[in-house]
């Protein structure tokens, strides 16, 4: 009998620590996030008044919880299996070419570099 009470206290003992190490790595999360939904639900009592507030909280969650569903269903675009053989053309777009007298920011400000060291020294 002193056996079977020696087994009760070993796997209580070890259940016991088990659990505290969740309840301990959990009860922070829980917390938090309990706070959050606390505060999230003054701020639409104070928002709405109390008569709308659960409806419009409900209508958010509901949306916001749609699209953590969609997000979370979604598939990767290639891993679907093609069922039409489809072929892909690259369009290529022709861009304007540089007319005599276009210049970009870069050599005008060279331009100016060059200018003021002229005048620098011919004055010298």
């Amino acid at each position: 009998m002193d056996i079977l009470g020696w087994f009760w206290w070993a796997i209580t003992s070890v259940l016991a620590f088990v659990w505290s190490i969740a309840w301990f790595l959990l009860g922070g999360w829980v917390s938090a996030l309990a706070q959050i939904i606390v505060i999230v639900g003054i701020i639409f009592f104070m928002k709405y008044g109390w008569q709308r507030a659960p409806m419009e909280l409900w209508t958010r969650l509901n949306s916001a919880g749609r699209f953590v569903w969609a997000w979370i269903s979604a598939r990767e675009p290639g891993s679907a299996s093609p069922v039409v053989k489809t072929q892909i053309r690259e369009v290529v777009r022709t861009v304007r070419v540089k007319e005599p007298g276009d210049i970009n920011i870069s050599t005008l400000l060279s331009l100016i570099t060059l200018a003021g060291l002229c005048v620098l020294w011919t004055a010298g």
